[in-house]
């Protein structure tokens, strides 16, 4: 039997700006396929078919890569459409933290946060994914961080793959642009974070057949400790 192994794509939505002037959430999402070639080639095939005639729009003619936030609507639903072409070969799994309901010490120490929101999102992941039986995991994280936050995201999230999962692993920190399958995570970590911060579910809509959780992390807790701006 060939081995199966489970490939994770990890973005970030939000800032870390906890005040009334940031964003009201921050996001991880997660992509997981045990396919990510189909997911990166029907993206490539999309964005050579969108270059004739300047259809990409600015974004794609400046960036030359797919991003959520800058590219036009038309682009969005193309991306999208492509995206659920490959239903069957990937779920999406989602880990919301209402910032102002964080306990202050997350505000200085954004990596805890970041340990226990990653500590939700892969159990989640491994716990529910449908494939099972995959021998080992690829963990690929869309933001590059420095080399400090790095060290410790690995360390952190190397412990959390072999108490949870128990699978042979690997870990990268790559840049979105010149990763297809990172460029699809941030498509659909935009359709969350739009649905949560500005209550715009446009996106989401189109596919939320394979959002398959979003797991509210601070939701227990009623503490606001500051207002938001209106």
């Amino acid at each position: 039997m060939k081995n199966k192994t489970l490939y994770l794509f990890i973005d970030e939505s939000g800032n870390f700006d906890f005040s009334s002037g940031g964003t009201k959430y921050f996001i991880l999402t997660a992509l997981s396929t045990t396919n990510p070639y189909s997911v990166g080639s029907s993206l490539l095939e999309l964005r050579y078919q969108l270059l004739p005639n300047y259809s990409g729009g600015r974004a794609l003619e400046e960036n030359g890569y797919f991003h959520a936030a800058e590219d036009a609507q038309s682009v969005r639903d193309a991306v999208f459409s492509t995206i659920m072409k490959n239903e069957t070969d990937m779920r999406v799994d989602a880990v919301i933290a209402q910032k102002n309901r964080a306990n202050p010490k997350f505000h200085a120490q954004q990596l805890e946060l970041y340990q226990n929101m990653g500590k939700a999102l892969l159990k989640y992941t491994f716990n529910r994914a449908v494939w099972g039986n995959y021998d080992h995991v690829v963990l690929v994280f869309s933001s590059l961080f420095d080399k400090k936050k790095r060290g410790i995201l690995k360390q952190t999230f190397k412990s959390l793959i072999k108490r949870i999962a128990d699978k042979p692993y690997s870990l990268y920190f790559h840049d979105s642009k010149f990763d297809l399958c990172n460029q699809a995570v941030d498509y659909f970590g935009w359709a969350v974070y739009r649905k949560w911060e500005s209550k715009d579910k446009r996106s989401y809509n189109l596919v939320s057949n394979l959002i398959k959780s979003e797991f509210p992390i601070f939701n227990r807790g009623k503490t606001e400790y500051y207002e938001y701006n209106k």
